[in-house]
């Protein structure tokens, strides 16, 4: 992968019972319970409850996708975003049932 000399974090996204998506990103936007969450590379330390919304990812790619979810939580520190939730219910872009 060429360095673009954009910033990008490590994005590692699972429900209770599998992997949903991994890899390098420039902002996820989270479904938090206090509202919606944008997270980008150097963001400070958050840990963040998560209701039932869509999870955004833009790829450093340039690609982009939704995952439509429900509650868990989202971890961010020193660049790498964690976001675990009970169950992943579709692509939210396609809305294919998982």
């Amino acid at each position: 992968m060429a360095d673009t000399g954009k910033a990008s974090m490590q994005v590692n996204i699972v429900s209770a019972d599998r992997p949903i998506w991994s890899g390098q990103a420039r902002s996820v936007t989270v479904p938090g319970t206090q509202g919606s969450m944008g997270i980008m590379p150097d963001h400070e330390p958050v840990l963040a409850l998560l209701q039932e919304g869509n999870i955004r990812v833009q790829a450093t790619d340039g690609g982009r996708q939704s995952f439509r979810v429900d509650s868990g939580f989202a971890s961010f520190d020193s660049n790498k975003l964690t976001v675990a939730v009970d169950h992943y219910l579709e692509d939210a872009d396609q809305g294919k049932q998982s």
